[in-house]
């Protein structure tokens, strides 16, 4: 072997050595979820990964070495996938495995996006415009690219509250193009050989921001107070399974905690949630007296999960009104929907022996409206992977307003693994935006609670049975970034900023 092939495989060994370390700080950005006192590391990592991505890049690395980056971070992020579609599809093991990796590849290649519009900004026009660009790229990505999996960056600084709370100013888009934005001008200023002191203004200045936007929380505007007994019951179904006597089973677990807690108290209201999947096997958008009694004679309101032809649901009932009836209105991609228009859903539903639900609408009735003792509660539901969406969420309030966000998980089709505190990590910050609280009934674990002020709790293990009551007593602070124009009010900011930098050449590139 000659001394130039000899170099040859040390630098490819050195590169793909770089790779792996940088795929695993990407999966730290995401791996502490839970109050587990991780909360720091998440929070760091959301600063220093893409600094490192575009020390790199900026410095001439090759970007192809960082899509390693990506890949090897989603792998190791959703390496639970391979086992979920092997044994839920089912699939066989080696087409489980195609298919995961296909998943964190298409992941991967939008964050190379990313890094190719920033890399060009900063060679045309220099650090201020390569950060912008990093910035819009990072937002547009998350709000406008396809997504098998929903998820957003600025969901890292949900980890600490004191962080947490600035996501009700810009959202957790905006605190995506926050970190990555400062992630790329430290990198750009370290690759122009700016001042020491220039240089280190930057991450303080990451961290400056969230924490004065924290503080400045406690200065919104608040609604009067609410109040609402919560009951929630995760039966530890098995995901997808349609056997008789659902409905009853929910009702025996859901008497005991109702008696336990001798609820409902004098003077509060209590509602009773179910999970997403809790009644499957039937029809329930059609008119029930019989269901509306099993809410009146317990004398409570009832939110439950359910189905109605090929629409996932979620059904409301309280005494005296109307059922409330909501379809899921984003079915995730080929786990309830196939994607793309009707012949090419249509080919994909016939060779993958697949079926696509039918997505619910948003409206002015999209909210459920129950009496309490203090005046009206709207509660707008929100049907498993939906609360990953901010602009679903946003565009969901928008219409139908709400006082308190409900998520319906099914998430027993994860088994044992870190899915379903990913899933947590990535909706507690919907809390945050909307100002009010977000109560998290899953069928088989974890529920939890998240609160307006970023702080939250989450109870039980994953393919757990378990039963819950709480009382919440808040007063709704109205947000900026409950409105969906915040969301597209950052992109376009971004955009027409980066426009404004990218005109002017640096003195170098100048013709």
């Amino acid at each position: 072997m000659t001394v130039e092939s000899r170099g040859t495989i040390v630098v490819l060994l050195r590169r793909s050595a770089e790779a792996g370390v940088l795929g695993l700080l990407f999966m730290l950005a995401f791996r502490f979820p839970a109050a587990s006192g991780w909360g720091f590391l998440e929070a760091a990592m959301a600063f220093l990964f893409p600094a490192l991505v575009f020390d790199a890049v900026f410095k001439g690395r090759n970007p192809g070495w960082l899509f390693l980056a990506f890949l090897a971070g989603f792998a190791l992020l959703f390496h639970w996938v391979p086992a979920t579609l092997e044994a839920k599809g089912p699939l066989p093991p080696v087409v489980a495995m195609t298919a995961a990796l296909l998943l964190a590849a298409w992941e991967a290649l939008g964050f190379l996006g990313v890094v190719i519009l920033a890399r060009w900004a900063f060679r045309r026009s220099g650090p201020w415009a390569g950060a912008v660009a990093a910035a819009l790229g990072i937002a547009a990505w998350e709000v406008l690219g396809f997504h098998v999996y929903p998820w957003n960056w600025g969901a890292a600084l949900g980890g600490l509250p004191w962080l947490a709370r600035s996501a009700a100013f810009v959202g957790a888009h905006g605190l995506s193009a926050w970190c990555w934005g400062c992630g790329a001008l430290f990198a750009g200023l370290l690759a122009s050989a700016a001042p020491a002191r220039r240089i280190l203004k930057v991450p303080a200045a990451w961290l400056a921001l969230p924490v004065a936007l924290s503080v400045a929380w406690f200065l919104l505007p608040r609604g009067t107070e609410k109040r609402v007994d919560v009951v929630m019951v995760q039966p530890n179904f098995e995901p997808g399974v349609r056997g008789p006597g659902m409905e009853q089973a929910m009702w025996a677990r859901t008497d005991a905690i109702l008696a336990r807690e001798h609820l409902p108290h004098p003077g509060v209201a209590t509602v009773v949630l179910w999970p997403e999947s809790s009644v499957l096997g039937r029809d329930d958008r059609h008119p029930s007296l019989r269901l509306q009694d099993e809410a009146l004679k317990r004398n409570v309101a009832w939110l439950f999960g359910t189905e109605g032809g090929a629409l996932n649901l979620v059904r409301g009932e309280v005494a005296g009104r109307g059922a409330f009836l909501q379809g899921k209105v984003e079915p995730m991609p080929f786990g309830e929907r196939m994607p793309g228009p009707k012949p090419v859903r249509q080919w994909l539903e016939t060779h993958l022996n697949l079926y696509s639900q039918e997505p619910g609408e948003l409206s002015r009735t999209s909210s459920f409206s129950m009496p309490t003792p203090q005046g009206e509660l709207r509660i707008h539901p929100l049907i498993c992977s939906e609360a990953l969406i901010p602009l679903r969420v946003a565009q969901g309030l928008s219409l139908a307003s709400g006082d308190l966000l409900t998520n319906h998980t099914n998430d027993g089709w994860f088994e044992k693994s870190i899915a379903t505190d990913l899933h947590a990590a990535q909706i507690r910050l919907r809390a945050v935006e909307a100002g009010v609280p977000l109560v998290r009934a899953t069928l088989t674990g974890k529920s939890g609670l998240f609160r307006e002020d970023g702080s939250w709790d989450l109870w039980g293990e994953p393919r757990s049975e378990g039963a819950y009551a709480f009382s919440l007593a808040w007063r709704p602070r109205w947000t900026p970034a409950r409105s969906p124009w915040t969301i597209w009010g950052v992109l376009i900011g971004l955009g027409a900023t980066t426009l404004v930098l990218v005109k002017k050449k640096q003195p170098s590139q100048a013709a």
